[in-house]
Parts: structure tokens; sequence; C-alpha cells
């Protein structure tokens, strides 16, 4: 899990400066592409060990085409393995 960020320190207006809002961005692409990479392999795992893909996209709660986008494409290989 990412570590949290500190509070965002406010500008001269009492808003959110810039570049906290912009770090709180950046941290959320992260942690959704890793999401994304754990969401992959999970379903990944889950048709490998025999369960129907109508099965996953309901446990899910996506359908089932995009279980298939997702089976289409090999799962990441983990930082510091592979090519």
């Amino acid at each position: 899990m990412p570590a949290a960020l500190p509070p965002p320190h406010p500008s001269p207006g009492g808003m959110p400066g810039l570049e906290a809002a912009a770090a709180a961005v950046i941290a959320a692409q992260r942690a959704l592409a890793q999401a994304r990479r754990d969401l992959s392999a999970a379903v990944h795992d889950a048709r490998g060990a025999g369960e129907p893909v109508r099965t996953i996209a309901e446990r899910t709660g996506l359908d089932a085409m995009t279980i298939r986008n997702i089976l289409a494409v090999p799962p990441a290989a983990p930082p510091g393995r592979g090519s």
C-alpha cells in the first residue's frame, strides 16, 4: 500500500497548493496502475484455475468483454524480472 501523503500545504488564498495537488494526482495514478496490475494477475489466476469468464465477471462486477480483454494481455512481470 502506498505511503500516505502529507496534508497539502495551503497557498496564500487558503487553497491546497499546486505542488500538493500534483503530487496527489501522481500518487493516485501510481496506485491505479498497481491496482490494474493486481486485477490482471488475479483474473489470470482465476482463469488459470478453471474459473469461467462469466463467473469472474460476476465476482468482479465487470462485464465478460472486459474480462476477455484483460485475459488477452499477459500479466506484467514482477519488477526485476522479465525483459
